[in-house]
């Protein structure tokens, strides 16, 4: 699939802890704080130091911080971390994205020291902004970019469009250009995050993203997160194998490594494997993963040692059906599946 001299890129996960509790993030139960199976910690420094070799770092061409689940800022070691990165590799992008609902504008001012760009998530202004970025505050956010662009520091406003805030676009737009914000990334919402109920952290139903009419008992519908076993027969019915596949890895020279140091070809297959899934989609799709993990964690391996199992991955792209081992989630995010 991708031979160690070729890596060019790492989407790099450097925690799986968040401040936040967005709707659809699958480190909660839409926005309950529920745990379904993924570890809780950080990648520290040393660590860090262990994975990123200083001549894997030097043939890098952009390291991607945004993993599956944490943010940056609930990482104590992030800017020793980032400051290793920099320091042997000068001209790479380091590209970092962040609720930035946390930490001090000293904190964020030693990050626009580091030459990277920061994708800010503010998903609408003042009144919007938390119905889905759920215990941020818009305003810790602006003052944190605020710093941060101030100390010049390359700063993007990343904005999900959702109906709560599509109003709200232009508005946003002019304030990025008078913040000094070098670019507005519009997102649309409308593959899936734009519609979901909403409950605190006592199970209450606080309110609904879109026009969502489904189901807002609590009880019921986590019964059949933490209850029901999905198996691969009740997530492939009417999709047919791809025709082809364009792999991500493949095409852009990148890994993905998660906080725990486990290397996966991309973050779609970086979702805990071992444990993660119950109830859920990837219940099945990490089923199918498991028996061609081997050897893959950097703090114990070599990169070169731990990306020996993708081979058996390509492998299974051969395979005519799921129930024979073609993998579902190699169809889903980088094939032409085609649901019947």
């Amino acid at each position: 699939m991708i031979a160690y001299k070729d890596i060019r890129g790492v989407h790099l996960e450097i925690s799986t802890l968040c401040n936040a509790n967005c709707p659809w993030c699958p480190r909660n139960f839409w926005g309950y704080e529920f745990n379904g199976g993924y570890p809780e910690l950080y990648l520290t420094l040393d660590n860090a130091k262990k994975i990123f070799h200083p001549n894997f770092v030097k043939q890098l061409d952009i390291i991607r911080i945004n993993g599956n689940y944490g943010d940056i800022v609930m990482n104590p070691d992030a800017i020793g971390i980032v400051e290793y990165l920099r320091n042997h590799n000068k001209n790479m992008d380091i590209n970092i994205s962040s609720n930035a609902g946390a930490r001090n504008v000293e904190w964020w001012k030693q990050f626009a020291k580091l030459n990277c760009k920061i994708y800010f998530a503010l998903d609408g202004l003042a009144d919007t902004h938390s119905l889905y970025r759920q215990n941020t505050v818009w305003a810790t956010v602006i003052k944190n970019a605020k710093a941060f662009i101030d100390n010049g520091g390359q700063a993007v406003w990343q904005l999900i469009k959702f109906k709560h805030n599509e109003h709200q676009i232009e508005e946003c737009r002019r304030l990025s250009k008078q913040m000094g914000f070098i670019e507005f990334k519009l997102i649309d919402g409308d593959g899936g995050r734009d519609t979901a109920p909403v409950f605190d952290k006592d199970k209450n139903l606080t309110h609904v993203l879109g026009n969502y009419t489904g189901e807002t008992d609590f009880d019921k519908l986590f019964a059949s997160k933490t209850q029901d076993e999905v198996l691969l027969e009740d997530v492939i019915p009417g999709k047919v194998p791809s025709e082809s596949l364009t792999c991500e890895t493949i095409t852009t020279k990148t890994i993905y490594i998660a906080a725990n140091g486990d290397v996966s070809p991309c973050c779609y297959m970086g979702f805990y494997p071992q444990t993660y899934g119950k109830g859920s989609y990837h219940q099945a799709a990490n089923g199918q993963l498991l028996p061609l993990i081997f050897e893959n964690n950097a703090i114990k391996h070599s990169i070169e040692h731990c990306i020996q199992w993708f081979s058996t991955v390509e492998k299974r792209w051969q395979e005519k059906t799921y129930e024979k081992g073609r993998l579902l989630i190699c169809d889903d995010n980088c094939g032409s599946c085609i649901k019947t």
